[in-house]
């Protein structure tokens, strides 16, 4: 009976035996050697979390294949971690990959399951929420604010938006979004960092200040943007790395807002559409005098500028030519300013003046209409006009092919005295004959000379000297301005190709398509072939000559031919300095 009982315990204990080897076995079976886990569960759209892949080896090379989680999820960084531990004489080693997600919608969104090595990892759900305004609350350590200078504004009008982020903890790794409104031109105007005290404590401001500008009238819609930093938590787990900060990842997010954008007014009179809070033109001039000389150029430099306008904004200006005078434009050059107060755009026109009669010519004003979005109605900027004295110029007979100027009377009479009174002046006749022999002796001593330097001179003073490389690039294309200035066919031609012939040191030009052709312009050719049939052809209809097109045409050939200059120079500057580096 004993026996009976004994072998029945035994058998107890056998199957308990295996039951926990079993056990054992199918826990060691069920523990994963791929595992994934996440900081978080549930997130705002926008935030980002950690994925953390964990492998019960180390590994060198190789990893799972991640490409699954961009369907739903951004992945802005990936990391890997190996760490081995000794333990009681057991040995741990494990491999990390570490990945940071942000979900790209809302929803219920899946981790889906990896396969590394035969080994699946677990899947997991992500909970991801619209994101709300971190709003101010009593007493709150963080918390964001949102402001617009006006609810409403014209189409191209300035709006102001601030946003400021508070913070009375310590915040390190800050960071935020860049601004990006749909439908809008936006420019950043301001950036600032200051202490504020409220309800007695001392917070932290970053403040950013946008200026906006609607494309279109509607209601615009500001999105929300994203602070993003790591507040000391001193009690937070941490794996004692060195290169990772103690602390906790924290997310506080801007209030989005709309804003009502007005068409511009119907009963609007401006030919250019300018909301803005002032508008200003200024001038300068290249001469501070009225008196001008004929034929030569004098340069006027207009600024406008536009308080609450961009300089993409500013319309060009519209200055009208005249038979006293003939205008030439320079590019105009954009610039922005930008301030707390918002942006303060710029257009500055250079143009250049020919006078083209000699006389009083005057230059008309110049009024440039735009919205005033204080007053809330349209007003005009004006500059006023200038009267010029313009006085002829030695050359402007050639120019024009006028005959010289008539010799007055009074002035013959004289001379015609003074001549007759040098006649008749008494000389003796011993004089008149030694300064005669002495001119002879001197005229005999030149001669010597100057064939004993001929037989003797340096040879590289043989070759004779060039007529167009006496002259520097810019006195021959003032010729050629002042030649198109005064319609001079004949003598335009040859100062085109006079300063072609310098400007692309190529002496042997000697035609208008030659000039065309290194131009390699179209419209040069064009209005070439014109000019030529015009100077040389019978035809009777025969196609106008633009000057005025020549002109623009070659002086644009002949800053893009600057600038490659100077760029030549600086890229030989810069491959000098290379062959001495300075730890020779």
């Amino acid at each position: 009976m004993v026996s009976k009982q004994l072998v029945t315990q035994t058998r107890r204990v056998g199957s308990y035996f295996i039951g926990l080897l079993l056990l054992i076995m199918s826990v060691g079976s069920y523990a994963a050697n791929l595992l994934s886990e996440v900081n978080r569960n549930a997130v705002n759209l926008g935030e980002s979390f950690d994925l953390n892949v964990i492998y019960s080896e180390q590994i060198i090379f190789g990893e799972p294949d991640f490409n699954a989680l961009k369907k739903d999820f951004k992945i802005l960084s990936q990391n890997k971690r190996s760490q081995y531990s000794n333990y009681n004489g057991r040995s741990i080693s494990t491999t990390r990959w570490i990945l940071s997600l942000s979900p790209k919608r809302l929803g219920t969104l899946l981790i889906p399951s990896f396969t590394f090595k035969d080994e699946i990892s677990n899947a997991l759900e992500i909970k991801v929420s619209k994101a709300k305004a971190s709003t101010q609350v009593a007493g709150a350590p963080v918390f964001t604010e949102t402001l617009l200078d006006k609810n409403s504004v014209y189409v191209q009008e300035q709006a102001l938006l601030t946003l400021r982020l508070y913070t009375s903890v310590p915040m390190s790794n800050f960071a935020f979004d860049e601004l990006a409104v749909p439908g809008a031109q936006l420019i950043k105007v301001a950036e600032s960092q200051y202490q504020k005290e409220i309800d007695g404590q001392q917070y932290t401001v970053v403040e950013t200040r946008y200026a906006i500008f609607a494309d279109s009238s509607s209601t615009l819609e500001i999105p929300a943007i994203q602070y993003r930093g790591v507040i000391a938590d001193p009690t937070a787990r941490n794996s004692g790395s060195l290169f990772r900060q103690r602390g906790r990842q924290v997310y506080f997010n801007t209030e989005a807002r709309q804003l009502q954008v007005k068409p511009m007014p119907s009963n609007s009179p401006l030919q250019h559409w300018l909301p803005g809070k002032g508008l200003g033109l200024q001038e300068r001039w290249s001469n501070p005098t009225s008196d001008i000389t004929l034929g030569e150029p004098l340069t006027r430099t207009i600024t406008i500028t536009g308080q609450g306008l961009m300089g993409s904004q500013l319309p060009p200006l519209q200055i009208p030519n005249s038979k006293s005078y003939k205008l030439y434009p320079d590019q105009a050059q954009i610039e922005n300013s930008v301030s707390e107060a918002g942006v303060i755009g710029k257009r500055i026109e250079s143009i250049a003046i020919v006078p083209t009669q000699v006389g009083s010519i005057t230059l008309p004003d110049i009024t440039v209409g735009w919205w005033d979005t204080k007053a809330n109605k349209v007003r005009h900027t004006v500059l006023k006009g200038r009267t010029l004295n313009v006085l002829p110029a030695s050359a402007s007979t050639e120019l024009t092919g006028n005959a010289a100027a008539p010799t007055p009377e009074g002035d013959i009479s004289a001379l015609s005295s003074q001549a007759l009174q040098n006649a008749t002046s008494p000389i003796t006749g011993t004089y008149f004959w030694l300064l005669a022999a002495s001119n002879v002796v001197l005229l005999i001593v030149a001669t010597v000379f100057a064939v004993l330097w001929w037989r003797n001179r340096p040879r590289e003073l043989q070759a004779p000297a060039q007529s167009t490389a006496a002259k520097p690039d810019k006195e021959l294309f003032q010729e050629l301005r002042m030649a198109c200035a005064f319609d001079n066919y004949s003598a335009l031609r040859q100062a085109i190709i006079h300063w072609a012939r310098v400007h692309w040191q190529q002496e042997s030009l000697h035609s208008l398509e030659q000039v065309a052709e290194l131009a390699d312009s179209e419209a040069l050719k064009a209005e070439f072939k014109a000019l030529d049939a015009r100077l040389y052809s019978d035809n009777d209809t025969q196609q106008p000559v633009s000057s005025d097109t020549i002109f623009l045409q070659l002086e644009s050939v002949r800053k893009s031919g600057a600038a490659n200059k100077a760029a030549g120079k600086k890229d030989q500057r810069q491959h000098l300095q290379a062959l001495y580096p300075k730890g020779s």
